[in-house]
């Protein structure tokens, strides 16, 4: 595991958790469209070279408090979670030794557990060992198959995650993307965005506002997972700039 910070190391704090095959750099483009901010962002166990098995979500969780406490860094304005990130923000919140007083999720994982979990699992586990593997024995065509879906850097941070990751870290992900559902007891404002072209809208809106019904859900049409992020920063960076000053987050086609 690893932190990253970039923008005004003087000025309030957000931290930033990314999802499968990302790094903390994914965020740099961000952080420039919020040059006022102090952006602390994670890399997890398993996606960079060198690093430690993926053990867990409580492991996982537990090892990035203590990184952060040993960097005196314990409060921050607004902790934005990307896909599997969404799972660590959620844990994060409710944890006695962070103070956190907003939640940003974006592209979430399924927030509920599927009635044909052992099915979920075994694909969730396939196509991440296609990645892995792929990126270990043909560099130049996942790269390629990256920049396909992806602008700027992302491809090239993202084709190291995949050819650092391992065979028991990619089972216990698995098994934690197949068996997860939302937890109760986040007392701080939610909110989440999807790209429209994301499959589990309406199902996990349905589980966030039942356990959450004040949460703000948002979607961005014509955008994949995460894509909006990576494509349109500028933008992402106003959103995120309007969720800190309590202003009005709406975009066109919210849910």
């Amino acid at each position: 595991m690893k932190i990253v910070e970039y923008g005004n190391m003087e000025g309030k704090r957000i931290l930033c958790i990314p999802g499968v095959f990302m790094a903390a750099e994914c965020f740099r483009r961000l952080s420039q469209e919020l040059p006022e901010y102090r952006l602390v962002c994670v890399t997890l166990d398993g996606f960079h070279p060198g690093s430690e098995e993926f053990r867990g979500l409580e492991q996982q969780t537990e090892k990035l408090v203590r990184m952060l406490q040993d960097r005196g860094l314990t409060s921050f304005e607004l902790v934005i979670g990307l896909s599997m990130g969404t799972i660590f923000s959620v844990r994060l919140a409710k944890h006695p030794a962070l103070e956190i007083k907003k939640l940003f999720l974006d592209g979430a994982v399924n927030f509920y557990r599927s009635k044909v979990k052992g099915v979920v699992h075994a694909s969730i586990y396939l196509i991440f060992k296609y990645f892995m593997n792929t990126a270990k024995k043909n560099k130049e065509k996942s790269a390629n198959d990256l920049k396909k879906i992806y602008e700027g850097d992302w491809g090239e941070i993202m084709q190291v995650c995949r050819a650092s990751l391992t065979e028991p870290s990619l089972r216990v992900m698995a098994r934690l993307l197949a068996d997860y559902t939302l937890e109760p007891g986040v007392k701080q404002p939610m909110y989440l965005i999807f790209g429209g072209k994301e499959d589990n809208i309406k199902v996990n809106s349905k589980v966030v506002k039942t356990l959450y019904p004040d949460a703000r859900i948002m979607v961005k049409e014509g955008y994949t997972h995460l894509e909006y992020l990576n494509r349109q920063p500028e933008e992402y960076g106003r959103l995120v700039r309007k969720v800190l000053k309590n202003e009005n987050t709406s975009i066109r086609n919210e849910e």
